[in-house]
């Protein structure tokens, strides 16, 4: 994420419920009309507080829209969700789920479901929506393990690590990554919120978002075959405590554009705060932007990380490794199984300068990275050909 949004003010909120996101930014909730649990029109918006199907078709998402603690909104196969250039005009458009609340969003390789724009980022710059965010009750590491949510001002963290928030499969989120009107915070594509283990992420796609790709806020959910495709910010960014599995990620940055692959901490100002943040990654193909002062892996503010089978190349350098050591020379944080193609640098040491090269990487050159065939026939990864070499 580029910016933090301060949450001191934000104690209102959690009275009042979830209306806005920043102020004038969003317009006000106007209740989701039903009828039998089925979406009557082509709108999807305001408060979801029961059961409710979408299903396959074309709709329209207008303001912030957000599943209740109770309720699950079911999106069928094949859908696609559009905000039209109207309401991207009038303020932020988002899909939030509460704690509490599930969203089934499961598509399929032959019909994906798809969340787009009219604009399709056609200005550029900021994004054009707000992407999909959900919160779940895992824990994470702020003080009290709770928090709230930098964007929707919403609550997550807790102490159930299996939390179900839902499922998502076959999903692509396009054009995200919108600014708040106060300039404080932009959007991610996906942001997952202290999101459990009982929660399903597979085959996702974040396409030239604004900002992250996906962004883990602590939690323990397991995610696979991972899309991240031009993004402007990181591709894909956890701190907080994240402590899941990602198997199976694509990364394709497009040529001096974005920041970091992987930007990686436990938690800002407090290295070691508990849980640490310390994720398994396995099978990653990344092709970077070859950017000026970037690298594929920002690590820093305490992280662990056990990473292998990795294929990352087009990359000025492949590492910063910041703030801490402990993580490295403890062996918590390490890259086993990797085939890393630079101009310049293995790895930029920010804290000390030391070498800590065989400590922390260890070298295959037949490392053969991420499946690609796991993204053929949905994702726009699979359009704009692969990662070329």
């Amino acid at each position: 994420m580029k910016n933090q949004f301060l949450k001191t003010i934000l104690v209102l909120a959690l009275v009042t419920g979830f209306t806005s996101c920043s102020g004038d930014d969003l317009d006000p909730v106007t209740p989701v009309e039903g009828n039998d649990g089925v979406l009557q029109g082509s709108v999807l918006q305001g408060d979801i507080t029961k059961d409710l199907l979408v299903k396959t078709g074309n709709y329209t998402l207008k303001g912030a829209v957000s599943v209740k603690n109770g309720a699950t909104l079911t999106i069928e196969k094949g859908t696609t969700i559009t905000v039209t250039a109207a309401d991207q005009a009038a303020g932020v458009n988002l899909l939030f789920v509460e704690q509490g609340g599930k969203l089934i969003a499961e598509g399929t390789a032959a019909q994906p479901i798809v969340f787009t724009s009219q604009n399709k980022n056609a200005s550029g710059g900021d994004g054009d929506w707000g992407g999909i965010g959900i919160h779940g009750r895992a824990r994470m590491n702020a003080p009290g393990g709770t928090s709230i949510s930098e964007a929707g001002q919403l609550p997550y963290g807790g102490t159930n690590d299996q939390d179900n928030s839902g499922s998502l499969k076959y999903v692509r989120v396009e054009y995200a990554g919108q600014a708040s009107s106060d300039g404080q915070f932009e959007f991610n594509a996906f942001s997952f919120f202290a999101v459990g283990s009982g929660t399903v992420l597979e085959n996702l796609e974040a396409f030239e978002g604004a900002d992250d790709g996906f962004e883990f806020y602590g939690g323990s959910v397991n995610a696979k075959n991972l899309s991240a495709v031009g993004m402007e910010d990181d591709s894909i960014d956890w701190d907080e405590g994240y402590r899941g599995t990602l198997d199976n990620i694509v990364i394709y940055q497009y040529d001096n554009v974005g920041d970091f692959a992987f930007e990686l901490a436990n938690r800002s100002g407090e290295n070691n705060a508990s849980p640490r943040a310390n994720a398994i990654v396995k099978n990653v193909t990344a092709r970077g932007h070859n950017r000026a002062g970037k690298a594929a892996f920002d690590l820093k503010q305490g992280t662990a990380g056990n990473f292998d089978n990795l294929v990352v190349y087009n990359y000025e350098t492949i590492i910063f490794l910041n703030n801490q050591l402990q993580e490295v020379n403890n062996g918590e944080l390490k890259m086993t199984n990797v085939n890393f193609d630079y101009n310049q640098n293995l790895i930029v040491n920010n804290v000390d300068g030391s070498d800590v090269s065989t400590k922390l990487v260890s070298a295959n050159p037949n490392a053969v990275g991420a499946n690609l065939s796991q993204f053929s026939g949905w994702s726009n990864f699979d359009v704009k050909g692969g990662l070329e070499q």
